[in-house]
């Protein structure tokens, strides 16, 4: 019984330091654009069965076995997609996302990465980048730096225009894609606030299904990480305290352990 206790009071200690962990991570990325907050989800280790002793209490428990849980474990780590509110910054690259859908970057490998977060720029080549210096998926008809960064707008559905300094004249010099995902839920961090999919084809550009193409990007506005510091900083708590008590369950166990090898003695 005694090392019963010790495996479970084992098993919660590491399911709650996840918790612990995605807590730290959540409030590390509370000013990170289009960050969205990580939950985690628990689920019961098996249980063992024990074979009833004795009468049973009342005649409905007569005939089942007493069930002890064995702890739990964590079952997934994912990410809210809720919107973020959107914050102005007046910086033409500045995009963001009202609806769902999110922008895609070109990976190491060629990939498609999502994000939420809008932070671009134009680099030397005139090409449209992320923070991290990966080209933005989009249709670029003429390199940004021909063109006054104050004079480029960017509209709802992403078409970029440009009026020439010469001339006047609305040119179109691009149009940035949205992209969805088959499955939110099924999106794997690839860190630095991107995600991917272990399957391309679960990637599709907004428009290509019905239903897609509602969402619509602000330009000079950012949108703001989904986590709130209230409830984080309570679960940091609560979490504390589970974490402090199993420990409890486990000293104790270990002092039972010690009480019984003593009388054997």
């Amino acid at each position: 019984m005694n090392s019963r206790i010790l495996q479970t009071g084992r098993a919660g200690l590491d399911s709650i330091q996840n918790k612990m962990d995605t807590i730290a991570h959540n409030i590390a990325n509370a000013q990170t654009n289009g960050y969205k907050t990580m939950e985690v989800q628990f689920e019961d280790l098996v249980y063992d069965r024990l074979g009833n002793k004795g009468t049973p209490i009342t005649r409905k428990a007569a005939g089942k076995p007493v069930q002890i849980g064995t702890g739990s474990r964590v079952k997934t780590i994912q990410h809210r997609f809720d919107n973020g509110i959107p914050q102005e910054t007046s910086r033409p690259f500045d995009l963001a996302i009202q609806g769902e859908g999110f922008f895609g970057v070109e990976g190491e490998n060629g990939e498609t990465l999502l994000t939420r977060d809008g932070a671009f720029s134009v680099d030397g080549s005139g090409q449209l980048v992320d923070g991290s210096g990966r080209h933005v998926r989009m249709d670029l008809f003429t390199p940004l730096t021909q063109w006054p960064a104050k004079d480029v707008i960017i509209d709802e559905k992403g078409y970029m225009t440009c009026s020439d300094p010469v001339t006047g004249q609305f040119a179109e010099i691009g149009k940035i894609h949205l992209y969805h995902a088959t499955d939110p839920a099924m999106l794997i961090d690839h860190g630095d606030n991107t995600f991917f999919t272990e399957r391309p084809e679960d990637i599709y550009e907004a428009g290509n299904r019905p239903g897609t193409d509602d969402s619509i990007i602000r330009q000079g506005f950012l949108e703001g990480s989904t986590v709130d510091m209230t409830k984080e900083l309570t679960d940091m708590l609560m979490t504390q305290r589970a974490y402090q008590i199993n420990t409890k369950s486990i000293h104790a166990a270990d002092e039972l352990w010690g009480m019984t090898n003593q009388l054997r003695r």
